[in-house]
């Protein structure tokens, strides 16, 4: 059986301090979406709404970017193996 998994990222503009707006994270799973908060955040002048992450080449944006990456890669480990347990029954 094969389950429809996805992660996202988006900024919260309405939450902006000092320019900078927080970092969130969503998770869905068979439709089902939950919302977190990764304790990062963004220039909100920098955030790229479409491409989902931080703009341009600057080392702020490549920092921020490698830990979204980082941060998706380890839920998509973190599903896959649990998945795995599931289909073995560990």
């Amino acid at each position: 059986q094969r389950s429809a998994f996805q992660v996202f990222f988006y900024v919260r503009r309405l939450s902006e301090k000092y320019g900078q707006v927080p970092i969130m994270f969503g998770i869905t799973i068979n439709g089902t979406m939950s919302r977190f908060g990764c304790k990062l955040s963004v220039r909100a002048s920098l955030w790229d709404a479409k491409a989902t992450k931080a703009a341009g080449k600057s080392l702020e944006a490549q920092h921020i970017n490698e830990k979204l990456e980082n941060i998706k890669t380890n839920i998509c480990l973190l599903y896959t193996s649990d998945a795995a347990d599931d289909l073995i029954g560990v």
